[in-house]
């Protein structure tokens, strides 16, 4: 016997794990982004930057994911479809097969938009669909590609978690920013350097980034800095980071001087799955009860140092 999702949302993303991402073996693009690596070298705007602080969130990150979905995720029969058909948004992401999910079959990634297509169509439409479910009010609330004028697209692109039908400063707070490279320009190394940096302090005059002691930025430095400029034109202080085969979410803090970030996740991980983070991370930007928020003790100490202002 055969359930929908919808029977038992909790049981069905327990298990729900992303396919493993194909890559065409070799192909032009890659093989030309490779040798011009200089050329794909992240492009930053013009402004300076002051990341002073950058918070591993370490294991407790996955204590806070597993806790939030045990408690919010129904692990009851809902009566409703797997399809919303008015939408279209459904589950796509396989599960146990006790689940009725039904397969979907995507061609192996060539390029950047190639891989956006397997994040677009398999994370992001499941916990579309689940977080829709979860929270009705948030029906307005969808992923959609986030266009930055032609910078970097080719080796940079973004979605955008917000509401469609509204713009403010309210929703900007809430939306989440999920930015994506391939994983042949974002190497599991690139993405671990990433998350090791405690501080990225930039400044960015003419063609040339350079940091506060004037020697150029590197790969991992510029990554901060492009979601850095991403995050605070949107104004948006939840993100996203992924070569798809690898995840890591974060957020700034008001001021934008201090950024906390998850331990690295594989795609295949299970106990959070990457699912799970998504949804968690998802409520968290939305104000969700029991979703993260920033540290008292971080905030109060960064208060005292002057780093930031302390709230009312």
């Amino acid at each position: 016997m055969s359930f929908r999702a919808t029977d038992d949302l909790q049981g069905y993303l327990r298990d729900a794990v992303l396919p493993r991402l194909k890559l065409m073996r070799k192909s032009e693009s890659m093989l030309h982004q490779r040798y011009h690596s200089r050329r794909t070298a992240l492009a930053l705007r013009p402004q300076y930057r002051n990341l002073s602080n950058i918070i591993d969130l370490d294991s407790a990150f996955d204590d806070l994911v597993n806790d939030w979905i045990k408690e919010h995720v129904p692990d009851r029969s809902l009566g409703l479809d797997d399809e919303d058909r008015r939408s279209g948004e459904r589950f796509t992401v396989p599960s146990s097969p006790r689940f009725d999910v039904p397969e979907l079959l995507l061609p192996a990634a060539s390029d950047i938009d190639r891989v956006c297509d397997w994040l677009d169509n398999f994370p992001l439409q499941t916990v579309q669909r689940a977080f829709h479910i979860m929270f009705p009010a948030t029906k307005d609330w969808r992923f959609a590609t986030l266009d930055d004028s032609g910078c970097n697209d080719d080796v940079f692109k973004k979605f955008y978690w917000t509401d469609a039908n509204g713009d403010h400063p309210d929703i900007h707070d809430a939306s989440v920013v999920v930015a994506c490279q391939p994983p042949w320009l974002m190497s599991d190394e690139l993405l671990w350097q990433f998350t090791q940096l405690k501080s990225v302090c930039a400044l960015h005059t003419g063609s040339w980034a350079h940091n506060i002691f004037g020697s150029l930025l590197r790969g991992k430095e510029r990554l901060w800095g492009k979601l850095w400029d991403t995050c605070v034109h949107k104004q948006a202080p939840f993100f996203v980071l992924t070569s798809y085969r690898q995840w890591v979410f974060g957020m700034f803090s008001r001021g934008w001087t201090t950024a906390f970030i998850s331990p690295i996740m594989d795609a295949q991980s299970r106990s959070p799955t990457v699912m799970h983070a998504l949804l968690y991370w998802l409520g968290s930007a939305l104000s969700a009860p029991g979703g993260f928020v920033q540290p008292v003790e971080v905030a109060l100490n960064m208060s005292l140092l002057g780093i930031i202002e302390p709230s009312h």
